[in-house]
C-alpha cells in the first residue's frame, strides 16, 4: 500500500484525496492518500514533522501553501525541476532517499497550453511564493517576452527575480505604484496569491484593471470560479482556472507516486468526473 498526504494549511477542500484515491481505485493501485493539516509556521518543526512522517508513516507527499520552499530542506536530493524553481510541490521515497519534486511546473505548462500554439507575451504575476516560482519558469520556457513580478514581500520578490535574471529571463519588478499600470499592458495576468481562496475571499486586483489583456489566470480553485476570473469573464477576457493546474499537477505527481502512466482518453474521462465533483 502506498501511503501519501498533502501537508498544507487551510486545505480541508482540496481535491487531491478524491484525485489520488479514485485514480488509484480505478487502476486497481493500492493507494491511500490523506490530509496532513498543519498551522506551523516554523520551518524547523515542519522538517521535523515531515521528517517523521516520511520514517514511519509515508512514501510520498504533495505539499501546498504555504511550505512550497520550507520543505525542500526535508529532501534528501532535488529533482532538477525543485533546484531549478527553489520549490518543491511532490516528496517521493526511494531507496531510503526522499527527493523532491516540482509538477507545479509541468502542470502549468500543460494547463496553458490548453489555449492551443498561443504564447503567454508579456505577463503580471501576482506573488512570488512557491507556486508563482514555478510558474514564472513555465511562463519562460512558454515564450513569455517579459515577466513582470509583484509581492508585498519584498524579499520574496527580489530573491525570484534574481532567480529569474540569472537564466536572462526579461524580468520586472513591480510596487505599489506600478502595479495598475503593467496590469492594463499585461497581454495575460495571473494569481499566485491565496487571494480568491474560500477562506481568504477578495480580488488581488482592482476589477477596473482588466480591460483588453488576452488571457487570465488564478492558482486558487476552491472556489473554481474567483473573484479575478469573474471580472475577467465580464471584460470577454480568456480564463484559465487554477484547478487546470491542480488537476495536471495531480497527475504528474501520480506518475511519481505509482509509476503509472495513464492513458490520454482515460485521464480526460476522470477529469470530467474530478470538474463535476469540484466544490
Amino acid at each position: 500500500m502506498i501511503q501519501c498526504r498533502l501537508i498544507g494549511q487551510n486545505i480541508q477542500r482540496s481535491q487531491s484525496p478524491d484525485f489520488h484515491n479514485t485514480l488509484a481505485e480505478q487502476l486497481n493501485i493500492e493507494l491511500h492518500y490523506q490530509l496532513e493539516e498543519l498551522t506551523t509556521n516554523s520551518e524547523e518543526a515542519l522538517h521535523q514533522h515531515t521528517t517523521d512522517l516520511f520514517d514511519n508513516e509515508i512514501d510520498s507527499a504533495n505539499v501546498t501553501y504555504p511550505y512550497k520552499e520550507q520543505i525542500l530542506s526535508v529532501a534528501d536530493q532535488l529533482a532538477p525541476c525543485a533546484k531549478r524553481v527553489g520549490a518543491a510541490n511532490t516528496l517521493v521515497k526511494r531507496d531510503q532517499q526522499v527527493i523532491a519534486y516540482n509538477t507545479d511546473y509541468s502542470g502549468f505548462i500543460a494547463a496553458f497550453n490548453q489555449f492551443g500554439q498561443h504564447k503567454p507575451g508579456k505577463v503580471v504575476v501576482l506573488g512570488c511564493g512557491g507556486v508563482g516560482k514555478a510558474i514564472c519558469f513555465s511562463l519562460a520556457d512558454l515564450g513569455a517576452t517579459e515577466i513582470a513580478i509583484y509581492d508585498r514581500d519584498l524579499t520574496k520578490m527580489n530573491s525570484l527575480a534574481k532567480l529569474l535574471a540569472a537564466e536572462n529571463i526579461d524580468t520586472v519588478c513591480l510596487n505599489e505604484t506600478t502595479l495598475e499600470t503593467a496590469v492594463q499592458r499585461a497581454v495575460g495576468v495571473l494569481n499566485c496569491t491565496p487571494i480568491g481562496h474560500y477562506q481568504t475571499p477578495g480580488c488581488p486586483i482592482e476589477a477596473s484593471w482588466l480591460q483588453e489583456q488576452a488571457w487570465c489566470f488564478d492558482a486558487v480553485y476552491t472556489p473554481r470560479e474567483t473573484e479575478l476570473l469573474k471580472a475577467a469573464q465580464q471584460k470577454s477576457i480568456n480564463t484559465l482556472s487554477g484547478f487546470e493546474l491542480f488537476f495536471h499537477q495531480a497527475h504528474d505527481a501520480f506518475t511519481l507516486f505509482t509509476g503509472t502512466q495513464v492513458s490520454t482518453q482515460q485521464l480526460n474521462t476522470f477529469k470530467q468526473t474530478q470538474l463535476a465533483n469540484l466544490r
